[in-house]
C-alpha cells in the first residue's frame, strides 16, 4: 500500500510540476510578447511589467534557467517580428490592440 501511495504522490507531483512549467512559459513568452508591442506599437498600459510581476510571484523563476529564458526570448521576439514584417506596423499593431486591452482587464 506504501508503494502505492508513494508512486500517486510522485505522479502528481510530476504532473503539478508540468503544469507550473507550462502556465509560467506562457507567462513568459505572454510578457515578451507584450513588451514588443508596447516598444514597437507604443501600447501604455505596462502589460508586459505586470505579467513579469506575475511570473516571479507565482515562483516562476524557480523553473527556469538562463538558457531557456534566452531561448524563449528569442523565439517570441524572432516570430513577433516576422508575423510584423509580413504584414507591416499599422495593421499588426491594429490586429494587436484589441487583444492587448483585454488582456489588460485582467491585471489592473
Amino acid at each position: 500500500m506504501k508503494n502505492i501511495t508513494l508512486a500517486i504522490y510522485l505522479l502528481v507531483s510530476i504532473n503539478l510540476y508540468a503544469t507550473d512549467k507550462t502556465t509560467c512559459e506562457g507567462l513568459f513568452r505572454s510578457a515578451i510578447q507584450n513588451f514588443y508591442l508596447e516598444n514597437s506599437c507604443k501600447f501604455d498600459k505596462h502589460l508586459s511589467s505586470a505579467i513579469r510581476k506575475d511570473f516571479e510571484n507565482k515562483g516562476c523563476t524557480k523553473l527556469f534557467n538562463d538558457d531557456d529564458m534566452k531561448r524563449l526570448n528569442s523565439e517570441v521576439l524572432g516570430s513577433s517580428y516576422k508575423r510584423m514584417n509580413e504584414v507591416g506596423r499599422e495593421s499588426f499593431c491594429k490586429k494587436s490592440k484589441e487583444g492587448y486591452l483585454e488582456l489588460t482587464k485582467k491585471y489592473n
